[in-house]
This record gives C-alpha cells, structure tokens and sequence, in this order.
C-alpha cells in the first residue's frame, strides 16, 4: 500500500485562519469532516496532515491549500495576521 500523501502543514498558519473564521476546533472539525483531535494534532504539527483532509479543511476555511503548506512562501502571510 502506497504511503498517503501528506502537506508539510504549518499548524499555527491553520489555527490561525481557523480563529480568523470564528470557529472552535469543533465547529472547523465538523465543517471539514474529521475529528477534532486529529485536527489538534495537525495544528501542533504532531501529525502530519493528509492532503485530502487538509482539502477539506480549506475548503471549510475558503482558502487555497498553499495557504497552510509550509514549503509555500505564501504562509508567512498566515504569520503576520496573528
């Protein structure tokens, strides 16, 4: 079975954005489909974050997923809104 292809997720540029939308971890987990304490995990950076999940995520949080992908340059600017 191949290896599930994961983001090299930035966590805080995630609760970041997730708190900008007024969502708790419960309310975000819900609105993308996945537990909440995955959810806390990939925050944390304690787990790595499926691509599909971080999809869901996104789409919950109506921004693209280079927004949350820390090989991407445009997660600094998740940085300077905290």
């Amino acid at each position: 079975m191949p290896p599930t292809p994961t983001v090299r997720q930035n966590g805080h540029a995630l609760r970041t954005f997730r708190e900008m939308r007024g969502y708790s971890v419960a309310d975000l987990a819900e609105q993308a489909q996945v537990s909440a304490p995955a959810l806390r995990n990939w925050e944390l950076e304690n787990k790595a974050l499926p691509i599909v999940k971080a999809e869901r995520l996104c789409a919950a949080l109506s921004i693209g997923i280079a927004a949350i992908d820390r090989d991407n340059a445009s997660t600094n600017a998740a940085q300077d809104v905290a």
